[in-house]
């Protein structure tokens, strides 16, 4: 049993270093096939606790590493080094449920216990992962340095992106691929925002934003996936990084005319594919059991056009239907009065901005 890592060759995905297949617009995996572009919206879309949790695991691997496995006076026996992977597969297990990583099949039984089956079964080659000088202890401290980077890797690709998508790309006249080539131009060669960009963010290459990053490409035939019976040419890429990957994803991705988009309803993001120009995704929108952001979006776009504010349209509807009731008997007149008044007040402290328009909704539901 060998303790180094597996040549770049070997096709075996593990989280330091995998292969992902690119094919006109689509990321193809083992057993699925993705929009190109999609995996970078949804990396977007992570939530910030999340993430720094992730953060904050690695900086404790990191810690435990260096002062229970790494340090050469740290006498080692069975109970540290099971520690020790327990430690490490703690921090493994969680970076497998990020996107990209839930994507492949990476084999984690046997990364599992790399570290106890080689003390109980390969004493020569555990002797020389812990001692600095071999080459064995570089490799393994630099797999260990390397998937502990992920969460910096990510949270710089997400820093650098949504600030571009946000300032650069929302204005654009059109949704196509030449019109997100001048929105990356105009993000790379402004010169003043990328120095304050910069400035925000620790200056160490985790963080950076790049535009030439590293890949190992070749092409080889695989089934097609709209179409098993035919044979296509792909392009087979070895990533040895997440920020490598998404790098690819999302330029590849605006390549072909796809572009993560903030919803303008609840902000957050989803891949506009080629051909398609809407400012709302197609998920539930908040406070909503069954209306999409895309729905409620077509009835604020029509209030605008009628000159009405959401909140207007919201107090006709409750006001229609209190309406109702008080028709049907259901409601006294003094009741119906009582209703509508409130109702109004609330209208207004929308309009004012002390509630917000979701907040007048849930209200104007219980009425």
């Amino acid at each position: 049993m060998s303790i180094e890592t597996r040549p770049i060759s070997d096709k075996e995905n593990r989280i330091q270093e995998f292969t992902v297949h690119f094919w006109n617009d689509r990321v193809i995996f083992d057993d699925k096939n993705l929009p190109v572009g999609q995996i970078s919206a949804d990396v977007l879309n992570l939530a910030d606790d999340r993430l720094l949790s992730l953060r904050r695991k690695a900086s404790e691997t990191l810690d435990f590493m260096a002062k229970h496995f790494f340090d050469p006076r740290i006498k080692k026996d069975l109970a540290l080094v099971t520690a020790v992977q327990d430690k490490l597969n703690e921090y493994q297990d969680d970076v497998l449920t990020f996107p990209l990583y839930e994507h492949l099949n990476i084999d984690s039984k046997l990364t599992h216990n790399t570290l106890t089956i080689a003390f109980k079964d390969f004493h020569d080659e555990f002797q020389r992962l812990v001692i600095p000088t071999t080459r064995t202890y570089q490799i393994y401290a630099g797999f260990i340095n390397s998937i502990c980077r992920i969460p910096d890797e990510i949270i710089g690709f997400r820093f650098y992106v949504t600030k571009m998508l946000d300032h650069y790309f929302e204005n654009l006249k059109k949704r196509n691929a030449e019109h997100y080539a001048f929105g990356v131009y105009k993000f790379f060669s402004d010169k003043e925002a990328q120095r304050v960009l910069a400035s925000l963010l620790p200056p160490i290459p985790e963080y950076m934003f790049m535009q030439t990053r590293e890949a190992m490409i070749e092409y080889n035939t695989m089934p097609s996936p709209d179409d098993e019976k035919k044979y296509i040419i792909a392009e087979r890429l070895v990533f040895t990084s997440i920020a490598s990957f998404l790098h690819t994803d999302f330029f590849r991705g605006l390549m072909n005319g796809n572009a993560p988009r903030r919803c303008h309803n609840c902000q957050r993001f989803f891949l506009l594919s080629s051909g398609y120009d809407t400012c709302y995704c197609n998920n539930i929108a908040p406070g909503e059991t069954e209306k999409t952001c895309r729905k409620v979006g077509a009835h604020k776009k029509e209030a605008r056009k009628e000159g009405k504010k959401p909140s207007r349209l919201e107090y006709d509807r409750v006001y229609n239907k209190l309406k109702t009731r008080r028709a049907r008997g259901k409601i006294s007149i003094d009741e119906w009065n009582a209703a509508v008044a409130l109702a109004l007040e609330y209208k207004d402290k929308a309009e004012a901005g002390k509630i917000t328009e979701l907040e007048l909704k849930a209200i104007y539901d219980k009425m």
